[in-house]
């Protein structure tokens, strides 16, 4: 994991709370479309590899989250914080370790809020 992701999931799995906008991040606004919130400015599901919730692959190789917007909406971001907290995920390390958990969460989360 990218240092930068693991001190941003840090704060955000301690905080146990939705973000809202960070219009103060130099990098805003990273994504195209409208943004509720970035308390998921790394996303927990990269790559996640689904071309429907706006990604895509650049060069053949590489996922880019660019035009993604899914898990910025607030009721997604929101209810992705409270899976994490059932799952356990109380640390950035275990978001690796919980990666198949975590991955039926997003599919879960996804068929409430649809991108």
């Amino acid at each position: 994991m990218h240092p930068l992701a693991e001190r941003h999931f840090e704060k955000v799995l301690r905080k146990v709370e939705l973000q809202g906008i960070a219009k103060n991040c130099k990098y805003y606004p990273c994504h195209r479309g409208g943004l509720e919130d970035c308390t998921f400015c790394f996303c927990p599901f990269y790559p996640c590899r689904d071309e429907s919730t706006g990604g895509k692959w650049i060069k053949g190789t590489t996922w880019s989250c660019e035009d993604c917007s899914w898990i910025h909406r607030t009721e997604v971001a929101g209810r992705v914080v409270k899976e994490m907290k059932r799952l356990g995920i109380n640390k950035p390390e275990d978001i690796d370790k919980k990666w198949i958990s975590l991955s039926k969460i997003r599919e879960r989360v996804k068929a409430l809020y649809p991108p």
